[in-house]
């Protein structure tokens, strides 16, 4: 496995060298791949590759060369320069704290060094998550209007984004580990916000418990968010009056 994955790695850096040359800044791979949890066949490879300036004719030719590679390796590359990475931890403070617990820079300097994540933007951030989240569960309640099969169906694809902002939670909380396995984070989330176990753990089990009616987890997991988000939100004059950790 440690041999296939090295290869897969010399053959990406290869590729980026060749397209972007003195312009490739640092690749770095993270989530899953690097976190231990991935499925060969079912997980992508996250791939931050940094730049040191722009160039739309460098990486319109890179996605010409490489695209059956990319394709057939499930790698998703996200491409910024080194600027634009560093300058949007204001933005994205969720996805880079990801990035920063969980990764391996295989080519340049690690660019993750350097970020500079405040949690007043992760409040936020989590606060804009959270809401977006008990938007689309109400969006999908209404149209599936009462089908058990369906709302089961869309709920089992619900986790996989939810566990980003579950790791944020953790993060907000003051937690400097943050679990790796999906019921050891729910716990941890229900421990520091004093929450009983239900809603998120029977989504983590829907998909092999059939005992679990999908509809009325649905109430309860708009019920959670809901808390949750205010919760947050009850958050911001802490944080954005300097108490920031």
């Amino acid at each position: 496995m440690e041999t296939r994955q090295h290869e897969m790695e010399e053959a990406l850096t290869q590729r980026l060298t060749s397209s972007f040359g003195d312009n490739l800044d640092s690749v770095t791979l993270y989530g899953s791949y690097v976190r231990g949890t991935f499925q060969r066949g079912v997980s992508d490879i996250n791939a931050l590759i940094l730049l040191n300036r722009p160039d739309g004719a460098q990486i319109q030719r890179f996605g010409g060369e490489a695209r059956r590679f990319l394709r057939s390796r499930r790698i998703t590359p996200l491409i910024l320069t080194r600027t634009e990475f560093l300058s949007s931890a204001d933005v994205f403070p969720l996805e880079y704290a990801d990035i920063r617990q969980t990764h391996r820079t295989i080519f340049g300097e690690d660019p993750t060094a350097a970020l500079n994540l405040q949690d007043r933007n992760l409040r936020h951030q989590l606060e804009h998550q959270l809401r977006g989240n008990l938007v689309s569960l109400r969006q999908m309640v209404l149209a599936a209007r009462g089908r058990k099969r369906i709302v089961r169906a869309q709920l089992l694809d619900w986790f996989g984004p939810l566990a980003a902002v579950f790791r944020g939670l953790v993060r907000l909380a003051g937690e400097e580990t943050i679990p790796g396995q999906p019921r050891e984070l729910i716990d941890a989330v229900n421990r520091l916000y004093k929450l009983e176990p239900g809603p998120f753990r029977k989504l983590l089990e829907l998909r092999d418990n059939s005992s679990i009616d999908p509809v009325a987890l649905s109430w309860e997991l708009d019920q959670r968010l809901s808390d949750l988000s205010q919760y947050v939100d009850s958050l911001r004059s802490t944080l954005e009056s300097g108490g920031d950790g």
